[in-house]
């Protein structure tokens, strides 16, 4: 295909040698000439020569070029503005042989091997980034700890860097509607000699991700060979967040850019649509000025952007804010107490214990606060501290942040999908016999569980659970409320609101005999069970909502 730009230079198929003996095979897109650039090296699992109109012909909002796919930056208009970008297969996908094992240590070499393949160019001024959505964000957080020496900077984008955590376990429930979709539909159609070989052919060169994740329940090497060490990363670091991601991405970008060991580093957590803001002109703008700044040197003030950019989320509308760090340093950190008599988040611990008891696995308890008097920003990570029992062995909860206006409708937030899949505000989930705290890792707001074995409950005995709510962003406008949801499942008839792709169900992980039974929340008295809340002081020194008498 000849090039609708005479500026770019495409260089189709190119065969990079890896240190394991197979070539990776990329494409080269690079100003027209015999200049140097810094590069751009993305490693996917996509197939570099399937067109995006070919798979997701459902964002039409996307302005696409001849060279587009999926979740890459698009050569046309990266190449005019300076710049070589290399497109990869991952090994045993698109054109590039091997094994298939996303995200394995051969897949995190070959991509180490292509960055400096590409820097030793004689188009290459030997500074190379990385920048990419989801998968290709997820590569960058691997490779960046393997430290390659022409890594220049990265900027992952809405992409997960703890596997167990993010991806195939939330909460040490199994993630199997998007796992088992994701592989099924999108990852063995991409492999290297698909429409070319036999099922079983395919089958034995690659991994088998849903049998390999139930077979793996806790935290292990395994999944730690696919989680990023941030401590090694060093490069200079754009990490974007989407609030809307709250089932996959959210958290990796949060914690990697607090993990991360970078001296300069940036945050940027925007809403909406999983690819909309990356091909923004916004977008495009933050990334060019942070990759301009680091591959070609130029002073163009990066240097004092402030170092977390923030969507700040008034229903479907958002206000940009400039903050210093993150959770932000003049976070009011406050506890709602979750009161049982009267299914009420109140301010003050209940003096008197009460109880709710719901069916599992098909009900919930709900909570929620009385009107707000002043405009309440709620900007952070949450966390829940929450006393149980259950008349079986264990239980799993599935908690929900909601947004209701004054008329008691709730403000749903746009999915990853777009509108058509409307979401809650924030979700968290945990199972109970997975409740052991890594006190060393554990924060007040952020508690970080081993999931390293079982502690079965007794029935009927009261346990406390501490329950990761990733981070939100929830501003409640006068006479609106927070609603706090419990709940046993997460498969709802209300599928655009909590998406299926959000479901936790497989038979195996949640069986009957162990699952169904009646689950209580205990509150009050000796039960201060509480939502720990990032209030953020607006106008007024501390928040208010109105309360009723406990």
């Amino acid at each position: 295909m000849e090039p609708q730009d005479p500026i770019i230079d495409v260089e189709k198929d190119v065969e990079v040698q890896t240190r394991n003996g197979m070539p990776v095979v990329v494409d080269v897109f690079r100003p027209a000439g015999d200049g140097r650039h810094p590069a751009i090296v993305t490693m996917g699992g996509y197939n570099k020569d399937s067109h995006w109109e070919e798979r997701y012909p459902r964002f039409p909002s996307i302005e696409l070029s001849e060279y587009s796919t999926w979740e890459t930056p698009d050569p046309c208009w990266w190449v005019p503005r300076g710049y070589a970008l290399v497109r990869a297969d991952v090994p045993g996908t698109g054109k590039s042989p091997g094994f298939a094992d996303p995200f394995g240590t051969t897949e995190q070499y070959a991509y180490y091997d292509a960055i400096e393949w590409a820097a030793e160019q004689p188009w290459c001024t030997g500074r190379v980034g990385a920048l990419g959505i989801s998968y290709l964000a997820i590569t960058q957080w691997l490779v960046a700890a393997l430290g390659p020496p022409h890594l220049t900077a990265i900027i992952p984008w809405e992409g997960l860097s703890d596997f167990y955590r993010e991806w195939a376990y939330q909460g040490g429930i199994l993630a199997n509607a998007h796992n088992d979709g994701w592989w099924n539909k999108e990852f063995p159609s991409q492999q290297y000699g698909y429409g070319e070989r036999s099922d079983e052919e395919l089958a034995a060169q690659r991994a088998d991700w849903p049998t390999e994740l139930r077979r793996r329940p806790f935290d292990d090497e395994w999944y730690r060979e696919r989680s990023a060490d941030l401590s090694r990363i060093t490069v200079p670091l754009l990490s974007a967040a989407n609030w809307s991601s709250l089932h996959l991405h959210l958290r990796g970008n949060t914690e990697g850019f607090v993990g991360a060991a970078s001296e300069h580093k940036w945050m940027v957590v925007h809403s909406g649509n999983h690819v909309d803001p990356f091909y923004s002109e916004y977008g495009r703008q933050v990334q060019e000025q942070f990759l301009d700044c680091w591959l070609k040197g130029v002073d163009n003030g990066m240097l004092d952007v402030a170092p977390v950019r923030l969507a700040i989320r008034h229903g479907r509308d958002v206000v940009w804010r400039d903050e210093r760090e993150w959770p932000l340093a003049r976070t009011q950190w406050t506890e709602m107490y979750l009161n049982a008599a009267g299914g009420e988040l109140v301010q003050a611990l209940p003096q008197a214990e009460a109880e709710v008891t719901y069916p599992a696995p098909e009900g919930e308890a709900s909570f929620e606060t009385e009107p707000a008097t002043d405009e309440i920003e709620i900007t952070g990570p949450v966390a829940l501290n929450v006393w149980v029992a259950s008349t079986n062995r264990d239980m799993d909860l599935f908690v929900t942040l909601r947004h209701v206006d004054s008329e008691g409708q709730e403000v749903k937030a746009e999915g990853p999908h777009g509108f058509g899949q409307e979401i809650p505000m924030a979700m968290g989930w945990l199972r109970a016999s997975h409740r052991e705290l890594d006190i060393d890792r554990s924060l007040r707001h952020r508690p970080f569980h081993l999931h390293q074995r079982e502690l079965l409950l007794t029935p009927g005995e009261p346990v406390l659970l501490a329950v990761e709510i990733w981070p939100t962003s929830i501003t409640l406008a006068p006479g609106e409320r927070l609603r706090l949801e419990i709940s046993a499942n997460d498969e709802y008839a209300d599928v655009p609101t909590r998406s299926s792709s959000l479901n936790h169900n497989d038979p195996e992980d949640r069986p009957a005999s162990r699952f169904a039974g009646e689950n209580t929340i205990l509150t009050g008295g000796r039960y201060d069970s509480h939502l720990l809340l990032p209030i953020i002081p607006t106008e007024s020194p501390m928040f208010r909502l109105d309360q009723r008498p406990t």
